[in-house]
């Protein structure tokens, strides 16, 4: 469909935006949630298209609208029984539940460290994540909250079979369980960003391996443990790793309990997330 047609389809519904932003008030709370939330208008293309939900810092948008102003049908099924929601909407499944932290779209993660939020009976993600799924372009307006995504570059992300690098995962998800697959999404992922973050450095090797099981660094490399079978949650983490995530900026060392600086190296401080502190 063109870009032309696509936009042509959903003016009436524009229009009909219009006036509900005119008209409605600017502060609501969604009755299934509770979260509160300001309506803020999303454009693509320049074009205003649908209604954007500001909850804190950040802006998310209706999976369902966004596909419709993309020129795709959406078939959505929440399971109940499960807690799991699904979307199928431009030849890929999209899925997500409300207790998890990441939502999976062709085979790819999404960290979604509030999880998915419903509001108005319609799914809503951050607008970063609808960027990803879709490769477009976002330019946000700090200030309000507003969003224009372009759709110059518009493709499905890439399937996640074709995506991750299958020697990685296995070393990365396996560090992440023996170090910290007892500790929350957050930590698991910093724990994977320390051991990325070391990667290339003269200090501690040139490639994943390398690092993972340089001599005196980790010793569940030394003992034999790291080859055991790695955690769901951590395999995911490993993947949210690879998908640019981090939760510790540029650390190069986590260590369990309280900071300890040894003052053979200037280390500094970044932060400490479940049992673990992370510095640099």
């Amino acid at each position: 469909m063109s870009k032309l047609k696509k936009y042509s389809v959903t003016l009436v519904f524009v229009i009909c935006l219009l006036c509900v932003f005119l008209c409605s008030s600017a502060l609501a709370e969604d009755a299934d949630t509770g979260a509160g939330y300001t309506e803020t208008p999303i454009y693509f293309d320049g074009l205003l298209s649908c209604r954007g939900y500001l909850i804190g810092d950040n802006t998310y948008v209706s999976l369902e609208a966004a596909c419709a102003v993309l020129g795709y049908d959406t078939d959505v099924y929440y399971d109940k029984e499960i807690d799991k929601l699904t979307v199928e909407t431009a030849g890929i499944t999209i899925t997500a539940a409300s207790a998890d932290q990441y939502m999976c779209a062709n085979g790819r993660y999404i960290y979604l460290p509030d999880g998915y939020i419903e509001i108005e009976g319609s799914f809503v993600v951050p607008a970063e994540a609808l960027a990803k799924i879709f490769t477009l372009t976002l330019t946000e307006d700090t200030e309000t909250g507003t969003i224009d995504f372009s759709t110059a570059d518009e493709q499905i992300l890439r399937s996640g079979d074709e995506y991750y690098n299958e020697d990685d995962l296995y070393w990365m998800s396996r560090i992440i369980t023996w170090e910290s697959g007892n500790q929350p999404m957050e930590g698991q992922i910093g724990v994977g960003n320390v051991i990325l973050n070391r990667v290339g450095d003269a200090r501690f090797g040139a490639t994943l391996k390398e690092v993972i099981f340089q001599p005196g660094q980790f010793s569940v490399a030394t003992s034999g443990a790291i080859y055991g079978e790695p955690y769901e949650i951590s395999v995911i983490c490993a993947k949210l790793v690879y998908e640019g995530y981090n939760t510790v900026d540029n650390a190069l060392f986590f260590q369990t309990g309280r900071y300890w600086d040894s003052g053979m190296i200037e280390t500094t401080w970044v932060a400490k997330i479940g049992d673990h502190n992370f510095f640099c």
